[in-house]
């Protein structure tokens, strides 16, 4: 992840977790998405059938474990919502 990247997510909201960031793209507060490279085919197809018409970005993050970490949490991370 760029430098940029991660000094913007420094300072935005943000939710954690598949369920959270559904919720959150349903509401239509995503401004861009971080996915952990090594989360599942079937999770990943998800988020993206939901983001498919809006103008979202994505990075992507080492792996799950490396993502909780990052965010600050104990387990595993597999996708984060920036929100807007």
């Amino acid at each position: 992840m760029s430098n940029e990247k991660v000094a913007r997510f420094n300072k935005q909201h943000y939710v954690i977790g598949l369920k959270q960031t559904l919720k959150a793209l349903n509401k239509d507060q995503v401004t861009s998405l971080i996915i952990a490279e090594d989360v599942e085919v079937h999770l990943m197809t998800r988020v993206l059938s939901q983001i498919n018409q809006k103008n979202i970005s994505i990075s992507f993050f080492e792996s799950k474990q490396a993502l909780g970490k990052y965010v600050g949490i104990n387990v595993n991370a597999t996708v984060v919502a920036l929100l807007k």
